[in-house]
């Protein structure tokens, strides 16, 4: 199953211009099964979101996407009270505070913390050795050469799964990255397992150039 494992809704993201009907309508419209809902330090909107998905056939990932002087990070877990008390702003996670049943993706690493403002150093993931279990390597957001060979450099050297999210702040973002989960994904549990075991193929949704017209005089 192919799964967005980074997105944002307005309002539980302030920064993002995808209103629960446009999610919901993006998700119908392109027959998307499973979805990661990844706001900063907000559950609301999965709360919210939910019920309505689900009535459309649409499954519901639940994370949560904090920041931290070591960069930015999506936690995931079944348990909404855990996820409830991660913030936008916080500490790195550490080894020994994360429960079993979940699971911790260091997202756009090279591009360093966005809320935060804290910068990739060479040498910082031994910082969160142990506390990652994998790394997002295609981010719709950063998709240049340098961030995309950074975080497979990181991964490599971490040893850990590779993801794909879009970090959609709009529509037409969503899907635009992605990752490859093994079927059957019929809940949270199981992407959390998926993500602790390596069990992950990271894509990128390559957009045609367009075309160019040539003048004749």
């Amino acid at each position: 199953m192919n799964v967005d494992l980074h997105t944002h809704t307005y309002p539980a993201s302030g920064c993002s211009r995808i209103s629960h009907r446009d999610y919901i309508g993006w998700c119908v419209d392109n027959a998307v099964a499973a979805v990661a809902l990844t706001n900063h330090g907000d559950i609301s909107d999965n709360l919210s979101l939910r019920p309505a998905l689900a009535a459309e056939g649409v499954l519901l990932i639940d994370g949560v996407e904090i920041s931290t002087l070591f960069g930015d990070f999506v936690v995931f877990s079944p348990d909404l009270d855990y996820l409830g008390t991660l913030r936008d702003v916080q500490e790195a996670p550490r080894p020994e505070a994360i429960p079993g049943d979940a699971a911790v993706v260091w997202v756009h690493p090279a591009a360093g913390g966005g809320r935060s403002g804290s910068a990739y150093y060479p040498g910082i993931e031994s910082m969160v050795a142990g506390a990652v279990h994998a790394v997002e390597v295609f981010n719709g957001s950063w998709l240049d050469r340098q961030y995309v060979a950074g975080a497979e450099e990181i991964a490599a050297s971490l040893g850990v799964a590779r993801t794909g999210g879009s970090d959609a702040h709009r529509p037409e973002q969503l899907m635009t990255c992605y990752t490859e989960l093994p079927d059957p994904i019929t809940s949270t549990v199981d992407v959390v397992s998926a993500l602790r075991r390596g069990l992950t193929i990271p894509h990128r949704r390559r957009v045609a150039a367009p075309r160019r017209r040539f003048r004749l005089f």
